[in-house]
């Protein structure tokens, strides 16, 4: 087998993917960091993702998040979004994380997570990974069955310094799987390390155990997105889109 070619380091980015640059940002008195995909190598190094993220939010980032598609006023949870990625060293610090929740599907919190932490990610360099609450118990219980020894892929989750546990809630509420809920948010906490949860219901309606739902409200900055399907409004504009592109082809004609 063949040696496997080293991927060459950008010049402009040093193998980062992004370059950073100064900028003023909404409620900020000085210029911050900001960071913007490599004008030379575009980041193009990076296609190996092995965060977990969804692919449709493989190029996730915080500047792609519309906050404006809403109906509502988004200005407080946009400053608490760009305070964990521009202050991300403060929120570290106290392990601090965040817990959105909405009843409606498609209403955008799953994207914005994955925005919020692959903008976290390429700005400080660290590991970052994103799971669905079933996945990790099914990764759990995969685990359970392995030979004493042998390396426990569940174990990332329980350590990486920023985690997105997608959709909290939906896993079925039997005691081993409080338990195994209870360890991941225990540990992470006790380690110091940050927790982005999705869910669809309050922390307070949560299928796991009190002392977990104490340690999430402890741990986390909770907000509900609004209750409206952004999924829907863009599908719409979309087909909006192309019947006028449609229709304006054939009036050309």
């Amino acid at each position: 087998m063949g040696l496997e070619r080293e991927k060459p380091i950008c010049n402009v980015c040093h193998g980062t993917g992004w370059q950073l640059y100064k900028a003023q940002a909404d409620g900020y008195s000085q210029e911050i960091d900001m960071a913007k995909r490599c004008p030379q190598c575009s980041g193009a190094w990076r296609s190996d993702d092995r965060t977990g993220v969804p692919d449709e939010y493989h190029d996730a980032d915080i500047e792609k998040f519309h906050f404006g598609a809403y109906s509502v006023d988004m200005s407080n949870i946009q400053k608490i979004a760009r305070s964990i990625i521009w202050q991300w060293k403060e929120w570290s610090r106290y392990g601090k994380g965040i817990y959105m929740w909405s009843q409606m599907p498609g209403s955008g919190k799953t994207f914005l997570a994955s925005c919020i932490g692959k903008s976290i990610m390429i700005k400080q360099d660290l590991q970052m990974r994103f799971i669905a609450a079933p996945d990790y118990i099914n990764l759990v219980a995969d685990s359970y069955k392995r030979d004493r020894g042998e390396y426990d892929t569940s174990e990332v989750y329980r350590s990486c310094p920023l985690l997105i546990f997608d959709d909290i809630g939906v896993q079925i509420g039997r005691d081993w799987q409080r338990q195994e809920i209870f360890r991941l948010v225990n540990q992470r906490i006790s380690a110091g390390v940050v927790t982005i949860y999705t869910s669809n219901m309050p922390v307070e309606d949560l299928n796991v155990d009190d002392r977990t739902k104490d340690r999430i409200i402890k741990s986390s900055i909770v907000f509900q997105m609004p209750e409206e399907s952004i999924r829907r409004k863009r599908a719409k504009a979309e087909q909006d889109n192309f019947l006028r592109d449609i229709l304006y082809t054939q009036s050309g004609k």
